[in-house]
């Protein structure tokens, strides 16, 4: 009876697009759909920039909070190898329960913590525990993608789930943006609220499914006879997964086996930095040049920063979807740098124009502000196709049974220019200024002909094939 209703309620999606999909991912989409709606509530607020704009206007922090508060939400994604080697050999849907299930329980933590600069380092770290749960939420998901979805639709079915939850993301930080408008401490109650919803997330985890894992569960089982296949990956003990060692080790055993991989992440990791050194500079620019002192910052702050790129992102899914299944990964990639480069160019612009003469204050400020917006419009353009390609990219590489692990490898990359690149930017500003778009733009570009090699030798590689 559950079933027949699932069917029913899977045929009825035909307005997402997904009538092609076979019954079982249809299925699973279903119940996917509703997990993703309640915990995207618990997600906007700790996997974004809300969080920075609260150090920055509730806990008056200084470059250093921000940086830190901006680099965070990328720096957790270092654990990712851990979490993504951890998945190996063990059921997906029981470690997913549990992250959400932390990440909820850090967010409403936060909701005891003062407001002092000493509050101001703790609110980060209770935010940076839960964004490293968050990290185990999306390395596991991946793989669930991989199972789950079939290739030539995957990029849509990837676009449709992030699109649902950009809407909700965007209703909530706006929300919440407003209420701390009208009471900076509103935040107490706000995570509160969120975690609520994210422990709605988790109680409905159960209903999925992974297809297939009982099969894969058997064949990464222990190595012990001649048949042990050499590419899959072995699960580890959780003694070795504790050992800094074990863990770089097999990391860099996968990078020296798949060269095409490692410079796919080296281009990653290029392009990555160059956009997250701008963002902590897009957080003290506007929070304290641009935003008005009207009862609004708050509103204002979030809408440059994080409203108008999702908007962007949420309305570019569905093209960048098929795109992404059209073209390929690395097409896709050479495709999606132009947004990101556009979006640098944008910001350079927008720096400009608020160090212009005070005398020409009246005129040069609002045009910093449309420049602002216009880098947040190319920057959610860039972020919606990055989205697609971070989630699925590495499965242009992995073999089924090493997707997690894969998916960890370039998740940690990640971390670590997130962990870098926000302190490298708020830095460079400080010490330079305006120069610091140009060392991002620089490093966009330096990318961007990393991935234009690897597409055109993917392309020959198919045609000698």
């Amino acid at each position: 009876m559950r079933r027949g209703r699932a069917a029913r309620a899977g045929c009825g999606l035909d307005l997402l697009h997904l009538d092609r999909l076979p019954f079982f991912a249809r299925r699973h989409f279903y119940y996917e759909l509703r997990q993703i709606v309640p915990w995207s509530v618990l997600a906007a607020l700790i996997e974004g920039q809300f969080a920075s704009v609260l150090v920055a206007r509730t806990f008056h922090g200084g470059p250093v909070l921000i940086a830190v508060a901006s680099a965070s939400p990328f720096a957790a994604y270092v654990f990712s190898l851990l979490w993504g080697m951890l998945c190996v050999g063990r059921r997906k849907l029981r470690l997913l329960s549990w992250f959400a299930a932390g990440t909820a329980v850090c967010a409403a933590g936060a909701a005891i913590i003062p407001v002092s600069p000493a509050g101001g380092v703790w609110f980060i770290a209770q935010m940076a525990l839960a964004q490293v749960l968050l990290a185990g939420v999306i390395t596991v998901r991946s793989a669930i993608w991989r199972s789950n979805y079939p290739r030539e639709l995957r990029g849509q079915v990837a676009s449709r789930l992030q699109g649902v939850r950009s809407l909700i993301s965007i209703l909530t930080v706006q929300l919440c943006a407003a209420f701390c408008d009208r009471d900076p401490h509103a935040f107490r109650v706000i995570f509160v609220v969120v975690a609520c919803f994210g422990a709605l997330g988790v109680l409905r985890i159960s209903r999925l499914r992974v297809r297939g894992e009982r099969r894969n569960l058997r064949r990464a089982g222990p190595s012990s006879g001649p048949d042990w296949r050499e590419d899959i990956v072995e699960p580890m003990a959780l003694a070795a997964l504790l050992s800094p060692l074990h863990v770089t080790g097999r990391m860099m055993a996968v990078l020296r086996r798949d060269r095409r991989f490692a410079w796919y992440c080296v281009a990653q990791f290029l392009q990555g930095a160059a956009n997250l050194m701008t963002i902590p500079v897009v957080v003290a620019i506007v929070t304290s040049s641009l935003s008005s002192d009207d009862g609004w910052g708050f509103w204002t702050s979030t809408s440059l920063i994080m409203a108008i790129p999702t908007l962007a992102l949420l309305g570019s899914l569905g093209r960048w979807g098929r795109l992404f299944d059209g073209l390929g990964v690395l097409r896709f990639r050479v495709v999606n740098v132009f947004c990101w480069a556009a979006s640098i160019a944008a910001g350079l612009l927008g720096t400009l124009a608020t160090l212009g003469d005070p005398s020409s204050r009246p005129l040069l400020i609002p045009l910093a502000v449309a420049l602002f917006a216009l880098r947040g419009i190319l920057h959610g353009l860039g972020q919606g196709g990055g989205t697609l390609a971070w989630n699925l990219g590495h499965l242009h590489f992995a073999e089924s049974d090493e997707a997690e692990v894969y998916m960890g490898i370039h998740v940690f990359l990640a971390g670590v220019r997130g962990l870098i690149s926000p302190l490298l930017g708020m830095w460079l500003w400080a010490l330079v200024g305006w120069p610091v778009w140009v060392v991002a733009l620089i490093l966009c570009l330096a990318s961007l002909v990393v991935y234009t090699a690897l597409a055109r030798s993917d392309v020959r590689a198919t045609r000698a094939g």
